[in-house]
């Protein structure tokens, strides 16, 4: 097995979840998932995730705490976030593997959309279960890091934790100007100017240029993978496993396909009514320009 580390990077709601549960299935392996406080580590003066400070200090703060105590595991980490910051991500991992999970355009802006809608940003019940309490998948522990807040964030960065999370709630509660899913520049403004819809389809748009970013600093170490062929098709799963170069069986392969929940497969991929609106805004070189 392949000792690099392998971040799964992609939208959220594009599959890195159902990435990090099969990888995360293998023998030999540390899931760190979503460890969204670490990766803020030194920048919690941005309430945005396309502006940070990578200095050299920083970066490896970040390596070392999901570096430490592998026990000779690979490190698979999972944070959809990591979309918008490819160059802080290359500082801390430049020799890592990057699986970079793509979903239909339409039904991922779709999912990130309603999520909004649900407020599920900074919710607190979903704060609590990701910091505090392990809500992970029973057939992953043992893997998954149960990596609560004080083990993500250094008793420097409380004082500026407790700045962030204090604005935060003020847009969600108040100003009802918190997007689900990663945050671009002004992200406050454009929801407020522009609409929830505008902005997840702004936020996609940002993400395939980053992802252009990643290509370059990554090359032959990064390839990507569609969510839509993974959940269908066996042969996208030995390729992203052979790409690895992660040993698997046919027994394994099979077992990992049983898994998938069959309804929420036909779900993910049921047109809404709003497609067509999404379509348009995605076809409009205009959206996102003069924001991020």
């Amino acid at each position: 097995m392949n000792k690099a580390p392998v971040l799964i990077v992609g939208m959220a709601r594009s599959g890195t979840t159902l990435v990090s549960h099969i990888l995360g299935s293998l023998p030999g392996v540390h899931i760190e998932v979503e460890p969204h406080a670490l990766w803020k580590s030194g920048n919690f003066k941005y309430l945005n995730d396309e502006e940070y400070d990578d200095r050299d200090k920083i970066a490896a703060s970040i390596r070392n705490k999901l570096t430490k105590d592998l026990s000779g595991k690979v490190l698979i980490e999972k944070s959809p976030i990591n979309c918008l910051r490819p160059n802080l991500v290359y500082k801390v991992f430049p020799d890592a593997k990057i699986v970079y999970i793509e979903r239909n355009p339409v039904r991922c802006i779709y999912s990130n959309y309603t999520r909004s809608l649900k407020r599920d940003s900074f919710k607190l019940s979903i704060i609590l279960k990701k910091y505090f309490v392990y809500t992970g998948s029973e057939d992953l522990k043992g893997a998954i890091s149960e990596r609560g807040l004080f083990k993500q964030i250094s008793f420097k960065d409380i004082p500026r934790f407790l700045q962030y999370t204090a604005r935060m709630f003020y847009l969600r509660q108040v100003a009802g100007t918190l997007p689900f899913g990663p945050k671009l520049k002004n992200f406050a403004t454009i929801v407020k100017k522009k609409g929830l819809l505008y902005y997840h389809v702004a936020v996609f748009k940002a993400a395939q240029r980053y992802k252009k970013i990643y290509s370059e600093l990554y090359g032959k170490n990064m390839q990507t993978f569609s969510m839509e062929n993974i959940m269908n098709d066996h042969n996208e799963i030995k390729r992203m496993l052979d790409f690895l170069q992660f040993s698997y069986s046919e027994v394994w392969i099979n077992n990992i396909q049983g898994s998938f929940d069959s309804e929420r497969v036909k779900e993910s991929a049921e047109p809404q009514a709003i497609d067509k609106e999404i379509l348009a805004l995605l076809d409009d070189n205009d959206t996102g320009n003069g924001f991020s």
